[in-house]
């Protein structure tokens, strides 16, 4: 029963969205890798890979592309390859990491609205702001305090007292993205709410999938949404849900995780 419990909740969150092999990689090196020189074998993502429906071909095309591009590295250690983020890799995982574990300090950001002045060149103005502003307008965008460098003719307004309209909380998180929330909140929380499965690969493969979700919604916008929208909306369930389901599923030691996928073998 447990067994049948375990999968149904696993084919619950697989359905939440898409699942990109290459990014479900870097979720899991970047979830299970907390040390510089962590490392993850090869037959550990396979088989994290399978509990999740991922086949060992879409598994070795996945590290093929991010060791082409840069991210990871591998090294051959008898007749396995153990894999790990590169430098390039680490940087890009840890400037992020505030954005998904639940940084506190992040709730406390300012949102601002930008307006530039009429001589202003639309890419002049597109250029000058920060990677996760919103352009709502010509010349108008939306953004989270500190911008630095903004140009001393910019108006900018701090919208933390301001009533912000529909159409501009529609245009931060459409109605696409919150509805990916809304299934991600519902799985998370029925995961978080059941019993927990005893094995530990699937319990570590639960805990991956609901945070893997939530990664690749995050890294889809700033902080916008979590500033302007009430604490009621989608993805603000979605990230009470998961930040249940992790307290849940405590991240695994990679020694203990190895030792469960060996017994597993073993047992089949």
């Amino acid at each position: 029963m447990q067994a049948s419990g375990t999968q149904e909740k696993i084919d619950c969150l697989t359905g939440c969205g898409p699942l990109k092999v290459w990014s479900v990689v870097m979720t899991v090196l970047g979830d299970l890798c907390r040390d510089r020189h962590d490392r993850v074998g090869g037959k550990l993502l396979t088989v994290l890979g399978d509990r999740m429906g991922i086949s060992p071909q879409a598994m070795r095309v996945a590290l093929h592309r991010l060791r082409r591009d840069g991210w990871i590295e591998s090294e051959r250690i008898g007749r396995e390859s153990e894999y790990f983020l590169s430098d390039f890799g680490w940087q890009e995982t840890q400037s992020v990491r505030p954005r998904i574990y639940f940084d506190e300090e992040r709730r406390n950001r300012t949102p601002i609205l930008i307006v530039a002045p009429p001589q202003v060149p639309a890419t002049d103005f597109a250029d000058s702001l920060p990677g996760d502003a919103n352009v709502i307008a010509p010349r108008t965008a939306l953004a989270v305090q500190p911008c630095d460098d903004l140009p001393a003719a910019y108006l900018v307004t701090d919208l933390r007292a301001t009533p912000v309209p529909e159409w501009i909380v529609d245009m931060v998180a459409g109605e696409d993205l919150r509805s990916e929330y809304a299934a991600l909140a519902d799985c998370a929380a029925r995961v978080a709410a059941a019993p927990a499965p005893d094995d530990l690969v699937d319990a570590t493969v639960l805990r991956l999938l609901v945070l893997h979700h939530w990664r690749r919604l995050r890294l889809r916008h700033g902080d916008l949404p979590a500033l302007l929208l009430p604490p009621d909306w989608e993805g603000a369930r979605a990230g009470r849900a998961v930040k249940a389901t992790l307290e849940r599923f405590p991240r695994p030691t990679l020694a203990a995780l190895s030792t469960a996928r060996t017994r597993d073998k073993l047992r089949t």
